[in-house]
């Protein structure tokens, strides 16, 4: 869940403590990509084992006001997502997306403007088509995605384009190009992430420094492009994060995003409580399964309660490699906390 593009207030979002306010749904793990840093392809489930539609009205009634078509595999792999995204129109619900970008096409994006589709997240690693094509095993994605952005840009002008950019050692000496390739790609925000559980691509010691050597320049370079960072703090790359993405910073996080989100896993039915934990153990980040339970059920059980608890006190590893826009989530609702 991303504050910076949410329509409430904080304030108003933070008023929906202990409700699944915003809710993260993986259609499929199949993928048309082959990302060199993702272990989707591992996963053994790949057929949807719920009622989405089902899910969708049950989540309508318990009050979730945004609902998160995200990765796993690609949500868009297959057609079936726009009855969903229908639904969740015709639901009141608003709709969050994720795309490579490769299975979109113009047709396809000028039926997504009859939805009700807040945000639309893509996967753009580098700004030189060589380099992500490579990071993610299919030649012409990069192509496909900007291509596709500035088609939704033209049929859904409100539309919010976030890039999600991995930043690794193949892409962390452009990042200053990247941030001009707005000048051709229609994009609103970047999201730099660090790259997680893969060390061969963690960036070396030197375009470490040199990054964060430009911290300053790459803020006035985006301001001057009309460009945000989903997260103000860019600066994530200190002395401190381990080369698994690990970050020692966040040791001392109280993690609040479980009262506020859950995160489905439709290939195997299985509730997580946020869309960080599903990449942990996945048995011990569990709180149910949608083919045994419905999610109100899940939702109001003691495992997600006792978990719910962990997280917010810190005694739990996902922490260390919690994304920044989840721990800015926690660090937002604490600050505003008395007021709510």
């Amino acid at each position: 869940m991303y504050l910076e593009v949410l329509k409430e207030s904080q304030k108003d979002i933070f008023k929906n403590y202990e409700s699944p306010y915003y809710v993260y749904i993986s259609l499929t793990n199949l993928c048309n990509a082959n990302c060199s840093f993702c272990d989707v392809r591992l996963n053994k489930e790949k057929k949807n084992a719920i009622e989405v539609k089902k899910t969708i009205n049950e989540l309508a009634k318990l009050g979730t006001k945004y609902i998160h078509f995200t990765g796993g595999g690609e949500p868009f792999i297959n057609d079936e997502i726009f009855e969903y995204l229908e639904y969740c129109t015709a639901k009141n619900i608003k709709i969050v997306l994720i795309s490579n970008g490769l299975n979109l096409n113009e047709e396809k994006i000028k039926k997504l403007s009859n939805y009700s589709i807040e945000t639309f997240f893509f996967s753009i690693d580098s700004c030189k088509a060589s380099i992500h094509n490579n990071l993610r095993g299919v030649e012409g994605i990069f192509e496909s995605a900007t291509n596709n952005i500035n088609l939704i840009k033209k049929y859904m002008p409100n539309v919010t384009i976030i890039l999600n950019h991995v930043i690794n050692t193949k892409n962390i000496d452009d990042f200053e190009e990247f941030i001009k390739m707005k000048t051709e790609v229609n994009f609103d925000y970047i999201n730099p992430i660090i790259i997680k559980d893969c060390a061969e691509l963690f960036p070396t010691k030197q375009q470490i420094k040199k990054y964060n050597s430009s911290i300053d320049y790459f803020y006035e370079l985006a301001n001057k492009l009309d460009i945000k960072f989903l997260c103000k703090n860019i600066n994530i790359l200190e002395e401190n994060v381990e080369s698994n993405g690990d970050r020692s910073e966040n040791e001392d996080l109280k993690c609040v995003y479980p009262s506020f989100c859950a995160f489905i896993d439709c290939p195997t039915g299985n509730v997580y409580p946020c869309d960080c934990s599903i990449h942990r153990d996945r048995e011990l980040y569990k709180i149910g399964n949608l083919q045994e339970q419905s999610f109100t059920e899940i939702w109001n059980s003691p495992k997600r309660t006792m978990l719910r608890d962990k997280m917010l006190n810190g005694e739990l590893d996902c922490k260390k490699k919690c994304d920044e826009a989840n721990c800015f989530f926690s660090e937002c609702y604490f600050k505003n906390k008395s007021e709510v």
